[in-house]
């Protein structure tokens, strides 16, 4: 058996460790997005109401509410802006923002954020990735972003933030055929310089961790991924591991003109060798570090040497550079010495100051099948998977709206079986007659038949009996209506909203002031994923900085039809 490598192994420990935390959750989130797709009665109940001859029916309110609200945070496409420090960035943050909006269209933004906003209401949290694809644009790389299944996510137990910013690990686990793996890492066919290829080395695996439907459904509802066990094709597991980490950066500011500089440890060395001058005069003593100005030192140092002093041409006035000490005839004043030196000497000199500090960053594990596909240190501080949490409590494990609203689903549900059943006994009228009376099989065949019948019946034997059901309350219906009024209140979506002429005023400016004062229980949540794109965002950014170092050209077309072009590098 291959030995299996230690990243990977830890990987693996952790995706155990994590799983065997959230398996609660993820049980109530499964059962909460089984719900939302007409799920909603258990085995035991569908059987006890088909017993009493009673129909289980849905009347889902659940779905359409969801829809509404996704329709209401998805109604304006999200704009990215971005501004300079200063006025000397204007011109590069007009840049970002085309970026920006590029990334969003290729990557289909609109549509994963309705993904997301889906899961964020049903499921309790919604998740977001950015990546590179190193293949796009003919394999110069674009960046990109997609949602996450929550189910697939993997999040630290300790953590607290809302964005899992402080995790010390997040994992995306999810089980993937031969065909996909093929499809989505050609480099596990590469064979070495031995001719072995990494998927000689794979294991096959099967997802045991995804969470089983607990509800039944009438319409046959397949919620969620499909077992991969119930496949031809082999099947293995792929862990992408997020992991923060901390390593040494060292902080340069150049006292001399202020400008700062961050390097690793690796190219700290190459930094404390660049070279730098001294320049001696009358005036005192400066430091040199600008590149330009250093080499045009340098030039003047190889020509007339390490010393020299500015003589005064006779004919044309001009001073000029002449070696050696200064002379009688010379510029007073004018001796100038050059002394070449590095920055490391400068910063034994504290010219420069350099402070060496610890910087997050970001490194990546990637497995599949228990082999080692990548390892890598991401030049990010923050994690490029951004959760979106509902009703967070301080913990990787928030709670649905869905929760929330499912007894008063079920409620509705028992509310509308039970009217179904009172108008199937209404049309089906109970008859008492007396023992004996007449053919009993002959009386249900005439009176279960609609129109005019003639019953016969012998008195002498008793006058038959009409048993109706007791009329349904009015004040039911109420509860049923106000049951579904409630759900829409809790997910923060007034009828208005709905285009319910109900309740509108009469005048025009009343319409429009009960629309925006209904609009402000959904702009909580609306706020809420402002911020996961903001932080989205950011990652983004520095992929941006990293990915695009060729000269590309963006063009974007405008909501009024014109395009904009963008040229970078």
């Amino acid at each position: 058996m291959p030995i299996t490598h230690p990243e990977v192994q830890k990987s693996e420990d952790l995706l155990e460790d994590y799983h065997a935390q959230r398996v609660e959750w993820a049980t109530q989130a499964m059962e909460d997005d089984e719900f939302r797709n007409n799920s909603q009665w258990t085995a035991e109940q569908t059987k006890t109401l088909k017993d009493r001859a009673q129909s289980p029916i849905i009347d889902n309110v659940i779905h359409p509410a969801v829809e509404q609200a996704k329709a209401l945070l998805t109604a304006n496409k999200p704009k990215f802006q971005s501004t300079g420090r200063d006025d000397s960035d204007t011109k590069v943050g007009r840049v970002f923002s085309d970026i920006m909006s590029y990334i969003w269209d290729i990557s289909t933004g609109t549509s994963e954020l309705k993904q997301v906003i889906d899961d964020y209401y049903v499921k309790g949290m919604g998740a977001m990735v950015a990546y590179v694809d190193p293949m796009m644009d003919f394999g110069r790389g674009e960046v990109c972003f997609k949602a996450v299944d929550p189910f697939d996510l993997f999040i630290d137990p300790a953590s607290r933030d809302t964005f899992c910013r402080d995790a010390s690990n997040i994992m995306i686990s999810k089980t993937l055929t031969e065909e996909q793996v093929q499809n989505a890492y050609p480099q596990v066919m590469q064979p070495d310089e031995e001719g072995n290829t990494l998927f000689s080395s794979m294991t096959q695996s099967s997802n045991d961790r995804y969470p089983h439907e607990s509800r039944t459904s009438e319409t046959d509802t397949i919620v969620g991924p499909v077992d991969g066990d119930t496949t031809d094709s082999r099947n293995y597991q792929v862990i992408d591991r997020y992991e923060k980490i901390q390593l040494p950066f060292w902080h340069c500011v150049d006292t001399t003109n202020g400008n700062e500089y961050i390097h690793a440890d690796d190219k700290y060395e190459e930094f404390l060798q660049k070279p730098a001058m001294m320049v001696e005069t009358q005036a005192g003593v400066a430091f040199v570090t600008d590149i330009e100005k250093v080499q045009e030192l340098m030039g003047m140092m190889q020509q007339f040497g390490d010393t020299f002093h500015m003589m005064q041409d006779p004919q044309t006035g001009q001073p000029y550079p002449q070696p050696g000490e200064e002379t009688p005839e010379a510029v007073e004043g004018s001796t100038t010495k050059l002394t070449q030196m590095n920055f490391e000497q400068l910063v034994a000199e504290e010219i420069v100051v350099c402070n060496k500090v610890l910087v997050d960053r970001i490194k990546r594990v990637l497995s599949v099948g228990r082999a080692l596909l990548a390892q890598q240190i991401m030049d990010i501080d923050e994690y490029p998977i951004v959760t979106l949490m509902n009703r967070h409590n301080r913990n990787p494990y928030p709670m649905s709206d869905v929760r929330f609203i499912k007894p008063i689903q079920e409620y509705i549900n028992k509310i509308t079986s039970l009217i179904i059943a009172h108008a199937s006994s209404s049309t089906n009228t109970k008859l008492l007659i007396p023992r004996g009376s007449m053919n009993r099989q002959q009386l249900e065949q005439e009176w279960s038949r609609a129109g005019t019948g003639v019953i016969e019946y012998d008195p002498e034997l008793g006058q038959p009996i009409v048993a109706g059901p007791v009329p349904l309350p009015n004040e039911l219906y109420k509860n049923r209506e106000d049951a579904k009024s409630s759900i829409y209140h809790i997910l923060g979506i007034h009828p208005l909203s709905q285009g319910d002429p109900g309740s509108a005023p009469q005048t025009y400016k009343g319409t429009v002031a009960i629309d925006e004062y209904a609009q402000r229980r959904i702009k909580s949540k609306l706020d809420d994923i402002d911020a996961m794109l903001n932080q989205m965002g950011k990652v983004v950014v520095k992929l941006i900085q990293q990915t695009y170092t060729d000269e590309k050209v963006i063009r974007l077309m405008k909501p009024d039809g014109t395009t904009s072009e963008t040229t970078m590098n």
